[in-house]
C-alpha cells in the first residue's frame, strides 16, 4: 500500500529516476535552443506544473504568435509535444526510449512545423533504454509538488530579488536562488533527488561566496554541512520522511541556513 504521508519514503527508484532525469535533459536542450536568452541561463530550465514538468510555451522562431511545449506528464506518465493550434503528440514514458530516440523523434515533430535550429544533443545524448515504474514517477511527483510549494511560499517571505522556482535538467535539482546585491553573492535553495557522494534525496541551502567560519555554525536537528563539490548545509530527505512533522522540518532546515548564511548577500 502506498504512504499517505506528505512526504512518504523515496524507495530505491533510480531506474525510473534516471529515466525522468535523461527525459528532462531532452526537454531542457530543446527549450534551451528556441527560447530567448533568459537570465542565469533559465532558458534551459523547466517549470513544475499540475502533472508534472514542463517548457512551458515556446515561441515559433519564424512566427512567434504560434508556440509549442514539452511536458513530462508524470499523472498519466507520457512525454507531451502540445502546439498553440492544438495539435498533441505523445510518447509513453514506460515504452522506454533512449533519450536520443525520443530526441530525434521530437526533433521531427519540430520539422514538421517548420522548427529548426541547433539542438545541443550533447546535453542528453543517450542510447540506454530506459526502465520506468507509474507509482515510484508518481510518489516522486507528489513529493516534488509539495517542495515546490514550499519553496513558493519561502521566497514569499525572504526579502530582496529572487529567482523563479526551476527544475534544472543538468543536475536534476528543484531551486531557487536569493539574490544579492553583487553579480556573485546569492543564496541557492534546493532539492535534489541524488547526488555524488550523498546516499538519497536532500534538501540544501548553499551561499555564494561560502564563508568557512559556517562551518563552526550549529544547523538545524539532522542537517550537516556540506563540502564535497559544492559548499553548502545539506538536510537528508530520509530524516524528515514519512515524519508527521516533515513540512515544518523542512521549514526550520531552510529558515535555520538562511538565518547562519544570509550576511553573503
Amino acid at each position: 500500500m502506498a504512504s499517505k504521508s506528505t512526504f512518504p519514503k523515496l524507495t530505491p527508484w533510480d531506474e525510473t529516476r534516471e529515466t525522468l532525469h535523461a527525459y528532462a535533459r531532452v526537454l531542457g536542450a530543446i527549450r534551451a535552443a528556441f527560447t530567448p536568452e533568459l537570465p542565469r541561463d533559465e532558458h534551459g530550465s523547466l517549470r513544475l506544473y499540475t502533472s508534472g514538468l514542463t517548457t512551458t510555451p515556446i515561441p515559433h522562431p519564424l512566427n512567434t504568435s504560434r508556440n509549442f511545449s514539452l511536458s513530462l506528464d508524470l499523472r498519466n506518465h507520457y512525454v507531451l509535444f502540445s502546439t498553440s493550434e492544438g495539435d498533441v503528440h505523445q510518447w509513453r514514458i514506460s515504452e522506454g526510449l533512449s533519450a536520443t530516440k525520443l530526441g530525434e523523434q521530437i526533433t521531427a515533430k519540430l520539422a514538421e512545423m517548420d522548427v529548426h535550429g541547433k539542438i545541443n544533443q550533447r546535453k542528453f545524448a543517450s542510447d540506454r533504454a530506459n526502465d520506468y515504474a507509474f507509482d515510484e514517477a508518481e510518489r516522486y511527483f507528489g513529493i516534488l509538488s509539495q517542495v515546490g510549494r514550499l519553496f513558493e511560499n519561502l521566497s514569499e517571505t525572504l526579502p530582496g530579488e529572487k529567482s523563479p522556482v526551476l527544475v534544472w535538467p543538468k543536475l536534476f535539482d528543484l531551486s531557487f536562488a536569493l539574490l544579492g546585491t553583487s553579480l556573485d553573492s546569492q543564496i541557492l535553495f534546493g532539492f535534489s533527488p541524488a547526488g555524488a557522494g550523498i546516499d538519497g534525496a536532500y534538501f540544501f541551502v548553499s551561499p555564494a561566496p561560502f564563508q568557512q567560519d559556517l562551518l563552526q555554525a550549529t544547523l538545524p536537528s539532522g542537517a550537516h554541512w556540506h563540502t564535497s563539490g559544492w559548499q553548502g548545509a545539506l538536510l537528508p530527505y530520509a530524516e524528515v520522511a514519512d515524519k508527521a512533522d516533515a513540512a515544518k522540518r523542512i521549514q526550520d532546515f531552510l529558515l535555520g541556513a538562511y538565518q547562519l548564511q544570509k550576511s553573503v548577500l
